[in-house]
């Protein structure tokens, strides 16, 4: 694909300084761009990078010095611009349409909206609405009872299990299970007895779900990922999770059973949550937080079991003095007997 700045003007508005009718094939980083490539400089902190780049094109803000003999379209948010551009430059998306010979189909109830696009070896059951638009990448299967809403993007080797929903523009990536069982056992005094589980899950609007991500259909009602929440590779949404809109849950996170997350909220790497825990609008957990307790809003914590960061941080920097206050109390204790021998004797005389 190649675009010229006047194209790319035309995408994105802003001003255009240099030559029209440059040309470039590929987006990349200021320190790596080579000629033909187009990359950005956020603020002013990037100008010896900027002038020394190779790039052909450089998006910048519009308080930007001047870069002579350099094309620039000049812009509010030169990030946000940026990364609009390198959507137009997505070598990632589908390559595919239409229905693949090798796909299996159900013949009855199923409903294909325009322009569905099913790759090869996809496996579709009874009973399953697919919305306009929408792409089901290779070796996909679908259960029975599945509602999946228009402009979707679902990749290769991806389990969609009974009852479960999906809105409009979700993606998920390879190898992901939504609809698996919940884990659920109780013990009858001999052995692990399984609970059945009979809900479902509903995943709302503008979500994306990562490379092999489990999302555990509830034992009763339904476990739900609301509007714009993103979540990383490798996490564990268990069984009646309530996942709160536009929250962001990075990879290797595990959340137990019946858990609720709040708007905003922000997982980082390896967190651990238990059931039945709440975490409140705009919190947010630190990477390997052991979450045993509820989380207020806009709240940040970290550790094992959950404290507030502040704290947190205040007992790691008072560890390193450990060893000094140990000296010094073993020192006060040695005088301390000392001072008590001395007035034992004088309490003999």
């Amino acid at each position: 694909m190649q675009m010229r700045l006047a194209d790319i003007q035309q995408y994105v508005g802003g001003e255009l300084v240099g030559d029209a009718n440059t040309a470039v094939n590929a987006v990349n980083s200021l320190d790596l761009a080579e000629q033909g490539e187009i990359s950005f400089a956020e603020n002013d902190k990037y100008l010896a990078a900027a002038q020394t780049s190779q790039a052909s094109i450089l998006i910048v803000p519009k308080s930007f010095p001047e870069l002579e003999g350099k094309s620039v379209l000049k812009v509010d948010k030169p990030k946000e611009t940026f990364i609009g551009i390198m959507m137009m430059f997505d070598e990632s998306q589908v390559k595919f349409s239409g229905i693949h010979a090798s796909a299996v189909i159900a013949e009855k109830d199923v409903i294909l909206g325009p322009n569905v696009a099913v790759a090869a070896q996809v496996s579709i059951q009874e009973n399953v609405s697919i919305g306009a638009n929408t792409s089901i990448d290779a070796s996909t299967y679908i259960a029975h009872d599945v509602v999946i809403g228009e402009h979707c993007k679902i990749g290769p080797n991806v389990s969609i299990l009974s009852q479960v929903t999906l809105g409009h523009n979700v993606t998920i990536h390879a190898g992901t299970v939504i609809g698996g069982d919940g884990f659920g056992y109780f013990w009858d005094g001999q052995q692990q007895k399984k609970v059945p589980q009979l809900g479902g899950v509903i995943i709302e609007d503008n979500v994306e779900i990562g490379c092999n991500v489990c999302v555990d259909r509830a034992t009763f009602g339904m476990t739900r990922i609301r509007k714009g929440t993103k979540i990383d590779n490798l996490v564990q949404i268990a069984h009646n999770n309530d996942i709160g809109e536009h929250c962001i849950i990075v990879s290797h996170v595990g959340l137990s059973g019946s858990v609720t997350l709040g708007k905003r909220v922000t997982l980082a790497g390896q967190v651990g949550i238990a059931d039945h825990i709440t975490m409140g609008d705009g919190s947010t957990a630190a990477a390997r937080t052991g979450i045993s307790k509820d989380v207020q809003a806009n709240q940040v914590v970290w550790g094992a079991p959950n404290r507030p960061i502040k704290q947190v941080m205040r007992e790691m920097a008072s560890i390193p003095k450990l060893p000094a206050l140990l000296g010094q109390v073993k020192n006060i204790l040695k005088r301390l007997t000392e001072v008590e021998q001395k007035l034992s004797r004088l309490d003999k005389e």
